[in-house]
């Protein structure tokens, strides 16, 4: 089975690894990013020479090609620069957009874009047995993301787990 491309963005990646989650991402999607992003991701590490964890692995990731460096062809100006940079890898390669920025989240569902945030992940890794409901549902509130995203993520989880008999 051919895993789905994904359009990282440094938003998602910085979640995703504080809670637990990146360790998951190589069993669902094909991971891509742009140079932007990348440097979005490592600046406490290349800037102020801070080994922060989320740095790090997706450093490693990068050198073991788990992450795949490509560029997008035809910029966007819809947000900031790696939000931009990850829509537009998304848009040119019809890749999934990895992205936890409410807005930008919002706007490339708007465009037709198949967009994914952590909270999404979640829920999905709930429903495929994964994570337990106990522990989607916390991880899901330690996300921070905007109370729009999480309260979706979380009715979604809720609906899961009644058709699964666990709630």
């Amino acid at each position: 089975m051919t895993l789905p491309k994904a359009s990282l963005d440094a938003s998602f990646w910085i979640n995703a690894h504080q809670v637990g989650l990146t360790s998951f991402l190589p069993e669902y999607f094909q991971l891509f990013v742009c140079s932007e992003v990348e440097r979005e991701i490592l600046h406490p590490l290349t800037t102020k020479g801070l080994p922060v964890a989320a740095a790090l692995q997706f450093q490693e990731w990068c050198e073991a090609k788990i992450i795949a460096r490509q560029e997008p062809a035809r910029p966007v100006d819809w947000y900031h620069v790696g939000e931009n940079a990850a829509i537009a890898l998304a848009i040119d390669g019809n890749y999934v957009l990895l992205i936890d920025d409410q807005n930008p989240y919002h706007y490339a569902r708007s465009k037709g874009l198949r967009v994914v945030n952590s909270a999404d992940f979640v829920v999905l890794l709930y429903y495929v047995g994964k994570l337990s409901y106990p522990i989607a549902e916390s991880t899901i509130s330690r996300l921070g993301l905007g109370k729009h995203l999480s309260r979706t993520a979380l009715a979604a989880l809720g609906m899961l787990a009644q058709r699964k008999g666990e709630r």
